[in-house]
């Protein structure tokens, strides 16, 4: 939730993706109050979430572009 709520989606959050030079995540105020709401106590930022991500789930950016295919 918080990846959603700071502006990334699977395709940005792909370790191997190189987004445009001009691409900046948005955040989306909704989402951030909804992950505030269910979990406050885990915010992180996006580099943080998927640094864990790709710890715990060393396939994780093969597995996520399949699914963006």
């Amino acid at each position: 939730m918080w990846l959603l709520a700071d502006g990334f989606g699977p395709w940005e959050a792909a370790t191997s993706y190189e987004p445009e030079p001009d691409w900046a995540p948005q955040v989306n105020r909704g989402l951030a109050a909804i992950a505030e709401q269910c979990a406050p106590d885990r915010r992180a930022s996006a580099a943080a979430i998927i640094a864990q991500a790709i710890r715990e789930f060393p396939d994780f950016n093969d597995t996520i572009m399949k699914l963006c295919r």
